[in-house]
């Protein structure tokens, strides 16, 4: 959480509570003055309140009820608001409390969710639902990645873990599992007869649908229990593992630092990763640069290019269909001169790339293409019109839309 951000929120929450402090209803002092109270006593670092005693007694001197609530009310606007703590700190917590419980609402955060979330926006804002849905696809191949590593031919630990998360994220629901079945039993009927590592495989891929199409608008119980698990599986140390992740710090959100950012949203540590599945060496590797021994590197504006192209285009495409082989992408002017491409070319310049699709025919990418995503150029190369042999494509400013057929006979618009 940004500190402008949990700055903004404070300052709110003690306006908030000194306008609903005085309004507490009832002539009398109740539990709710106890919570006034108690959070004070945090405020100004007094001891807690003794039992026994009333609300707002060794805080203020003597006085009705509404002026003492009105002294509370403004003892928290004053020192709610001043704190400078860098991160999220204990009194958040008891704010948002009273805050949620002078206003009738459920106290009970979701698991994971920060103080002040829902009463003033979220961490992860509205308009980052690509955010989440990516946390939400690397969890699930996460969960899938730590079960396929599992080389035990029986149940361990971890099976545990995801047997329940399975029936906790199932639709409907499914019951517990009963004490005297192994993990995944029962939850794939017809296959109860394969080897327990094959039940496993079933399992992970239904772990890693599950988790990823959950559609939760925010981030929410659910995806605190998925981080939940990850962490445990990872910790475990009968499953082997040598990262150690410990546990959730209660002042981040679900799934935030288990994931390093993704290259097309923020700063990467790997710099020749261009998104999350293209890297900078396929897209600048050239046999004919390779054999000729020809500079195939391109400038810090073509390099910005490939990132565009690959964000924009490749990546989505490959989340939707599947793995892209690269065949050509950036050519120097060297390279592009022995390769006899047009001195203009997008490949030049770092905006297009050639590709293969592995699990999809040519055709079937092409037409992904033109209907989900921005392009310039998408050119439907050789072999026949239903099967290409390769297509080639290109996002540059002027994104044209332009599909286009090259084979013996040239080059021509089609649509397809």
């Amino acid at each position: 959480m940004a500190l402008t951000q949990l700055e903004d929120w404070r300052r709110l929450a003690a306006n908030t509570l000194a306008d609903i402090i005085p309004k507490i209803r009832d002539e009398r002092l109740n539990a709710l003055d106890g919570l006034v109270d108690d959070l004070l006593r945090k405020l100004v670092n007094q001891p807690p309140r003794p039992v026994g005693r009333a609300a707002y007694v060794g805080l203020f001197g003597e006085g009705p009820v509404a002026d003492l609530r009105k002294q509370g009310a403004a003892t928290v606007r004053r020192f709610l608001a001043e704190i400078a703590a860098p991160d999220l700190v204990p009194i958040n917590d008891d704010a948002d409390r009273l805050i949620r419980e002078i206003r009738g609402f459920s106290v009970n955060r979701p698991t994971g969710v920060h103080p002040y979330e829902g009463l003033y926006g979220y961490t992860v804002l509205q308009g980052s639902q690509t955010l989440i849905r990516q946390w939400r696809r690397q969890a699930g191949e996460r969960l899938e990645q730590l079960l396929d590593t599992i080389s035990d031919a029986g149940a361990i630990a971890p099976d545990n873990l995801a047997d329940a998360l399975i029936r906790a994220l199932a639709r409907p629901p499914l019951p517990s599992r009963p004490a005297d079945r192994l993990p995944y039993e029962g939850l794939f009927p017809a296959l109860n007869t394969l080897p327990f590592p094959e039940l496993r495989r079933r399992a992970a891929d239904t772990l890693r649908a599950l988790v990823t199409q959950i559609n939760d608008a925010q981030l929410g119980p659910k995806d605190a229990v998925v981080n939940d698990v990850i962490r445990r599986i990872t910790n475990l140390r009968e499953f082997g593992g040598e990262e150690v992740l410990g546990d959730h710090p209660a002042n981040r959100l679900p799934y935030e630092g288990l994931f390093p950012p993704d290259p097309c949203t923020g700063e990467h540590p790997d710099k020749n990763l261009l998104s999350r599945n293209f890297t900078l060496s396929e897209m600048i590797q050239s046999e004919t640069a390779d054999r000729l021994g020809l500079s195939n590197s391109p400038n810090a504006q073509e390099t910005a290019n490939l990132k565009k192209l690959a964000c924009s285009l490749l990546q989505p495409a490959r989340d939707a269909l599947g793995p892209l082989r690269i065949t050509s992408g950036f050519r120097s002017e060297s390279v592009n001169r022995t390769v006899g491409g047009v001195p203009n070319s997008d490949h030049r310049l770092g905006y297009a790339a050639d590709g293969i699709p592995v699990n999809v025919s040519t055709r079937a990418f092409a037409e992904w293409v033109v209907r989900n995503v921005p392009f310039d150029q998408i050119i439907l190369e050789f072999g026949t019109l239903q099967n290409p042999s390769w297509i080639h494509v290109s996002v540059n400013p002027r994104n044209r839309r332009q599909i286009l057929r090259q084979d013996g006979n040239g080059t021509r618009p089609i649509q397809i």
